[in-house]
């Protein structure tokens, strides 16, 4: 049995077990979350390099008879020191690796890696008012992979586009939150539903159907932006059962 091993991977989170120890929760795109012990005082190289939100390849030695994970080593490929200088971008960060690890990376660890490691990069290259943008982007995608993304090229109940060029942006529509869908202003009947603008959902579906560098170039008002944010962030925590400190701590930030 090979215990030493190599894998890309991603901090999602550091934890102190001692005076100089350190338990280390890591995203890697085969085996997903791992969880290992990081030896060392605050003076060591590694203690510098393994910080949260790095990405790079680590070296990792499996003990199956302490059922331990130890660090041996880690080259960085990715810094994200901007993250320490803007309290959103640091809260974004916890939130998307929070909801990594309590998700189980929604049973998909190649996409979540692919799909986190690039929102990571890209907000550190962005500045605040983009990255807003990026985290309602990233949130919808990783919506998709827990299997809780309503359609939204068109009405749940009668089929009419909410794409079509014809449409007025600024015409109302709804989000059912008990059926989890769109509808349009005509079909919806329930009191259960959020007033949503028809160019909000075209931005949704555009995320959706666009590749991330042509989505960013999607532009949106300020009162889509707080739209979606409140359906994206209605369906992280309430079809999730789960409770994200993130959000709760950081929900003015956010």
């Amino acid at each position: 049995m090979q215990r030493s091993f190599s894998t890309p991977c991603l901090i999602l989170g550091i934890k102190n077990t001692g005076e100089n120890n350190s338990k280390i929760s890591l995203l890697t795109p085969q085996r997903g979350i791992l969880y290992a012990v990081l030896y060392g005082g605050p003076k060591s190289r590694m203690k510098s390099l393994v910080s949260q939100f790095n990405i790079g390849k680590i070296w990792l030695y499996e003990n199956p008879e302490k059922d331990q994970i130890k660090i041996t080593d880690f080259e960085v490929s990715s810094y994200h020191n901007s993250f320490s200088q803007s309290l959103f971008k640091m809260y974004a960060a916890s939130l998307v690796c929070e909801l990594a690890i309590k998700t189980q990376c929604a049973g998909s660890n190649e996409s979540t890696f692919k799909l986190l490691s690039g929102f990571l990069d890209g907000m550190e290259l962005c500045n605040e008012e983009q990255s807003r943008l990026g985290l309602l982007r990233y949130l919808w995608r990783y919506i998709e992979l827990l299997g809780i993304q309503p359609q939204t090229h068109a009405c749940s109940m009668c089929g009419k586009s909410f794409i079509d060029s014809q449409i007025e942006k600024q015409e109302i529509s709804y989000y059912n939150y008990i059926e989890n869908c769109f509808v349009c202003s005509s079909c919806n009947s329930q009191e259960s539903a959020f007033k949503i603008n028809n160019s909000a959902i075209q931005y949704l579906t555009g995320i959706t159907v666009l590749s991330p560098s042509e989505s960013r170039k999607l532009k949106i008002d300020k009162n889509t932006y707080e739209q979606i944010k409140h359906i994206v962030f209605f369906l992280i925590q309430n079809n999730l059962d789960l409770k994200l400190n993130s959000i709760e701590t950081g929900m003015g930030i956010l």
